[in-house]
């Protein structure tokens, strides 16, 4: 889970205008009624809050750009705190180079520190964090996509936060990039293995796509909407939070590693796993894509903000006992509309 929410409630403050664009509709999934805010839209504007949003951020990409140019002028512009350099910074950053609603298949979520250098009264002005913009914010994405081996890659989310002070009195600011494969799932209507990369059930190895990328696909398409042809999302005072498997358990009794709890979780604490435990029919596929999504929809509620994506992926554990698991990560921010407007690719900034 992540450590505080605290600093991007008060980053929040720091952007006037910035709350979230909020959408009805319900959608009945597998049976299940789910009050789902995301699902369709129906009527798609840039609104007020939109256009505010998007006229601030390229407010704050023109200023960076003009210092980038004129690297001699060392003092001047706006003086911002740690957590209002984080908060431009991050709203740049998902504006100029994130692929929202990209669909991949397979996801990664890098985490990386850097350092904003503050003034004796703990601001930093504009042409400084030009510096900090282009000589660190831009190399440690560059440098987290390529550790991730994928042939193809989409940055998809950034969040940045304030996580302490160094014995300098500078902030020590983390930075996490949520990397996509560039490939869209497809969905279907069978049984899977439940994660590592087992494919389908009984032919297996079907490559990159088994229960947990299933699954992922099925929340997203559910609780995020389409924008409308020219547009894609923007998320501002982006937030995480991982859900321990074991968190909410179901069952009556003892476990018998047959939906004991809400996210798919078996141990051989309870009984020997075979394939039966890692075979997940339709129904049981029903059962989990219901669970996740009242998950997802949760999560907005929570934060007051708009679930944004999602990493699911299945995996063993060997640890006192062997077990096997869904690990599920949410992100959720202040969703804005942009339209027809490019996306930069990170990698040959």
């Amino acid at each position: 889970m992540k450590k505080s929410n605290f600093s991007k409630r008060i980053k929040a403050l720091a952007l006037a205008g910035s709350a979230a664009l909020l959408i009805a509709g319900v959608v009945v999934v597998n049976g299940c009624k789910k009050e789902n805010t995301n699902t369709q839209v129906k009527q798609t504007v840039v609104d007020d809050e939109s256009q505010a949003i998007t006229a601030h951020i390229l407010a704050f990409k023109e200023r960076m750009t003009y210092y980038h140019e004129n690297p001699n002028l060392k003092s001047g512009g706006q003086l911002y705190t740690a957590i209002e350099a984080a908060t431009e910074l991050e709203n740049l950053l998902n504006y100029n180079f994130c692929y929202t609603n990209s669909g991949c298949s397979q996801k990664e979520y890098a985490s990386s520190e850097f350092i904003v250098p503050l003034d004796d009264l703990e601001k930093i002005n504009d042409p400084k964090l030009m510096e900090v913009y282009y000589n660190k914010v831009i190399d440690t994405m560059q440098a987290q996509m390529g550790r991730v081996n994928y042939s193809t890659k989409k940055l998809l989310l950034v969040d940045l936060e304030v996580s302490g002070m160094d014995s300098n009195g500078d902030a020590i600011v983390t930075i996490g990039s949520l990397i996509g494969n560039g490939q869209a799932g497809v969905l279907h209507n069978e049984d899977w293995w439940y994660g590592e990369n087992g494919g389908m059930y009984p032919n297996g190895q079907y490559y990159p796509e088994d229960a947990a990328s299933q699954l992922m696909k099925r929340v997203l398409d559910n609780v995020i909407p389409a924008p409308p042809t020219g547009g894609r999302w923007i998320y501002t005072d982006v937030v995480y939070e991982t859900i321990p498997p074991t968190q909410d358990p179901i069952y009556s009794g003892d476990p018998d590693n047959y939906r004991d709890y809400k996210i798919f979780y078996a141990t051989e604490a309870v009984a020997t796993i075979t394939y039966v435990q890692k075979h997940l029919p339709v129904a049981e596929m029903s059962f989990y894509e219901c669970n996740y999504i009242d998950y997802a929809l949760g999560y907005e509620t929570t934060t007051g903000m708009d679930f944004s994506d999602c990493t699911i992926t299945g995996g063993p554990v060997w640890d006192e006992y062997y077990y096997i698991q869904h690990n599920y990560q949410m992100f959720a921010g202040n969703r804005h509309l942009a339209m027809n407007i490019g996306i930069d690719d990170i990698l040959a900034y």
